[in-house]
């Protein structure tokens, strides 16, 4: 999205709730996260195949076959054996000992619409302590962050790491081959394209989740409490704006509805449903169980009672924690200045003495086309890359993946 007006420090950094907590308690007061609420009846199922259809893997067949490398999404049980948080991260345990971890809190629906990372005010910095004594039974208050600064004792709490996550942490030069040009060994693939040392916390109560949205491939593993998984091959809607439209939302002019809503009031829709059972998985999360989504493919979580997960995803690395700036702009409202123009139109790598258009990084459609343009997507084009005119076919040293950009680690004077 084109870059955003900024807001005033001062107004981003409020709280922006619709009661103030010193009004209404909102907090979670119960002894353990299985205390409270859970809406099985509701929304749990026994993930029949014809509902689910997914795969169930042990860990020892998730390493072996290397599914992170596959187009599918599939359940891997018992990842947490082993795992000190299966102690620490109890509740009354977790604001012992991380009361000060810090990440953000906003409303799932407002989050998955527009993005962790692009959220802008609709997050407020907050701690465990802070969130789960204060926020965390607000209707409209999730804690989940991308770039979430975890402490080292909670990096520890879940070792061994899923695959391939923890082979970057084992060996952070892991992939890389020798650059004579560079007399040292580099890794050819992009950043974006490498699983590093991230990880992220998420933490809600009972029916909250984000809403539809999709990223780069991730797993997710759930500590406490369960999860319910809508995922949608990316197939289906990469070529389509009418049909990812007709199946996110009610209507043209409707907004995104939170995750348990779409499922009550949208997915009894017949369409709907043939989507999700031809094309997709209905699937319920239990703990100790690690779902794995492919790059694209959309999806919404609901928890079923208090849930705890824990998330890496394909390109990031540990954050640094949220900065105030991160939280000083309106993602909802679209700047005509000179700083927020959308110059990916006329930009190209060969040409412009400008360097690249503002916050293009590679991924995503070829300048100067649209989801509105009457000839569809450019040939070759799967939503996250290539860049610009390159339309899949065979260049003098064959097909280039998404993202590679006339680079070569064995000629290269640039890494």
């Amino acid at each position: 999205p084109p870059r955003r007006r900024r807001a005033s420090l001062l107004g981003a950094l409020a709280p922006a709730l619709a009661v103030h907590a010193g009004e209404v308690d909102f907090g979670n007061h119960n002894r353990e996260w299985e205390d409270g609420r859970a809406s099985w009846e509701e929304f749990g199922h026994d993930n029949d195949p014809d509902v689910c259809g997914l795969p169930v893997l042990t860990v020892e067949e998730w390493e072996a076959g290397k599914h992170w490398e596959r187009n599918r999404p599939v359940l891997v049980r018992n990842v947490t054996d082993g795992w000190a948080a299966l102690n620490n991260w109890k509740k009354q345990e977790m604001v012992r000992r991380y009361p000060d971890a810090e990440a953000t809190m906003g409303d799932g629906r407002r989050v998955g619409e527009t993005g962790p990372d692009e959220a802008g005010n609709l997050l407020t910095p907050t701690t465990i302590k802070e969130f789960v004594t204060q926020y965390m039974y607000h209707p409209f208050k999730y804690f989940f962050d991308r770039k979430i600064a975890i402490p080292n004792g909670m990096l520890e709490d879940c070792h061994p790491f899923p695959m391939p996550t923890r082979a970057f942490l084992e060996d952070p030069h892991t992939g890389e081959i020798y650059a004579p040009s560079k007399k040292k060994k580099v890794n050819p693939k992009p950043p974006m394209e490498m699983w590093q040392d991230h990880l992220a916390i998420s933490i809600g109560s009972d029916l909250q989740g984000l809403s539809f949205h999709f990223h780069g491939q991730a797993w997710n593993v759930v500590v406490f409490g369960a999860k319910r998984w809508l995922i949608w091959d990316h197939e289906r809607f990469r070529s389509n704006v009418t049909r990812q439209r007709m199946f996110a939302l009610e209507h043209d002019d409707a907004g995104i509805l939170s995750s348990p809503e779409w499922i009550r009031k949208l997915y009894p829709h017949p369409e709907r449903t043939y989507e999700i059972r031809h094309h997709g998985h209905d699937c319920i999360q239990r703990e100790g169980e690690m779902m794995f989504v492919p790059p694209q493919w959309m999806h919404m979580v609901v928890n079923i009672g208090d849930t705890v997960s824990v998330i890496s995803e394909v390109g990031l690395e540990r954050g640094d924690g949220k900065k105030p700036e991160d939280f000083a702009y309106d993602p909802l409202e679209s700047s005509d200045d000179d700083e927020s123009e959308d110059r990916s139109g006329d930009w190209s790598e060969d040409e412009s003495e400008d360097g690249p258009p503002p916050r293009w990084n590679g991924w995503g459609p070829p300048p100067g086309w649209s989801e509105d343009s009457e000839d569809g997507p450019p040939p070759g084009w799967n939503g996250r890359g290539p860049p610009h005119d390159w339309s899949g076919g065979y260049g003098d040293d064959g097909p280039r993946p998404p993202g590679w950009y006339e680079w070569s680690s064995d000629d290269s004077e640039d890494e």
